[in-house]
């Protein structure tokens, strides 16, 4: 179906603003949206009126994921699959994924053929599991690790997710049905710093990075502060500022190896946490993303080296637990031509750049072809309060797709 109706510039900025309206938390700290929380479901149910009221049609999948489509267009027909998440980390900004779901609920709007998606839980700052929704829809998260996913109130995500959806016992033959999707693309901020120093308004994407997350336990004794000598002591949290610092450095060698190789420490717990006493356990997690597998592994393989001998030094024990170990993934190189073609149409220069934050999209990837518009974040700041990216700038994203939905298939 052709496009019937004009982008609004001004619509997609007041749904942006609406859906920071539903939040945990003060904007003044921040705007917070956790997977099922009355917040994220005031978010949701906004999507899905303002598509209803235009005359789309609504279903949640077994996993939690909300899919929108016109009325008149039959669920098996196969169309674009266009949207991202609605979730938040805590104190987050008002574009990460937002955007990505109101530039295809406009496209509803402007009585396009696609399916819009809401994925569940794509931060996995509320569960644990990044990414959750669409890993579960695809079938790369079985009913175990459903159930290992747990908030903080320790409620699993099937419990939690059953009120809005999710069903253990449909997972099964409700995963993701290739033959009814001509693709996946999704819109983000860039959250980088590439798009705005260039004042560029919108980038291609041809690879997002791979991931590994881990959590280290390092064990020493705790003791009292006033009385045990320096030379006498296990201190955990003292082994683990000088791995931090090891960990910092090596990152910035993998950089060297590889562009947008990183390596973060992002939380840290220490216990028992008292003013006089030394720290007998700490517990602090790592972030390490990669453009290559390759990477990846040798920088486990160094990691896993410098924290063993750390902690043999100090006389403390080490335990290492890899959580999340999800690779690089390559996107649509047809897809990637097809958005190039719909931009010039556009009179819009798209340049191509890589990811370093992991999406929805590098889970469909395997599945579907797929290719994402990343739209310029001032200053490249994202996950706080501040991120912000122009309007003009996620319209200019609107019409690039449009272009392909009208006029191209992979």
């Amino acid at each position: 179906m052709k496009q019937t109706a004009e982008i609004q510039s001004q619509r997609i900025h007041q749904d942006i603003e609406t859906i920071a309206g539903f939040s945990e938390t003060d904007p003044a700290i921040g705007y917070g949206r956790p997977t099922f929380s009355p917040s994220w479901v005031r978010a949701r149910d906004y999507v899905i009126e303002e598509a209803e009221r235009t005359g789309c049609t609504t279903r949640i999948d077994a996993h939690g994921n909300v899919h929108i489509r016109q009325r008149f267009c039959a669920w098996d027909t196969p169309v674009w699959l266009c949207g991202s998440h609605l979730d938040s980390v805590p104190s987050g900004g008002k574009f990460d994924g937002v955007t990505g779901v109101v530039c295809a609920l406009e496209l509803l709007r402007c009585g396009l053929d696609l399916e819009l998606i809401i994925f569940a839980e794509e931060e996995g700052t509320t569960f644990g599991t990044a990414m959750l929704g669409s890993q579960s829809w695809v079938g790369s998260l079985s009913i175990d690790d459903l159930t290992r996913s747990r908030n903080s109130e320790g409620i699993s995500y099937l419990e939690k997710g059953a009120a809005f959806g999710v069903r253990a016992e449909s997972m099964a033959t409700d995963r993701v049905r290739p033959e009814c999707y001509r693709g996946f693309l999704e819109v983000h901020p860039e959250q980088g710093l590439s798009l705005w120093k260039q004042d560029r308004a919108v980038a291609v994407v041809t690879r997002v990075n791979g991931r590994r997350h881990y959590e280290v336990c390092l064990s020493g004794q705790a003791n009292h502060a006033g009385s045990t000598r320096m030379e006498d002591r296990r201190d955990a949290l003292a082994g683990a500022a000088e791995a931090i610092c090891e960990i910092e450095k090596l990152g910035a060698l993998c950089a060297e190896r590889k562009a947008y190789s990183v390596m973060t420490v992002g939380r840290i717990d220490v216990h028992p946490n008292a003013v006089n006493v030394i720290p007998g356990k700490t517990v602090f997690t790592i972030d390490f993303r990669a453009q290559s597998t390759e990477v990846l592994a040798d920088g486990e393989q160094s990691l896993r080296a410098i924290l063993n001998r750390i902690a043999a030094r100090r006389n403390l024990e080490l335990h290492i637990e890899n959580t999340e170990h999800l690779p690089p993934a390559d996107l649509s190189r047809e897809v990637v031509q097809a958005l190039h073609r719909a931009a010039a149409l556009c009179d819009i220069d798209l340049p191509e750049i890589p990811s370093g934050a992991l999406h929805d999209a590098a889970i469909l990837a395997p599945y579907l072809p797929t290719a994402m518009l990343f739209v310029a974040s001032k200053d490249g700041i994202s996950h706080h309060p501040a991120e912000f990216s122009r309007v003009e700038d996620i319209t200019d994203a609107v019409r690039i797709l449009t272009r392909i939905i009208q006029n191209s298939r992979p």
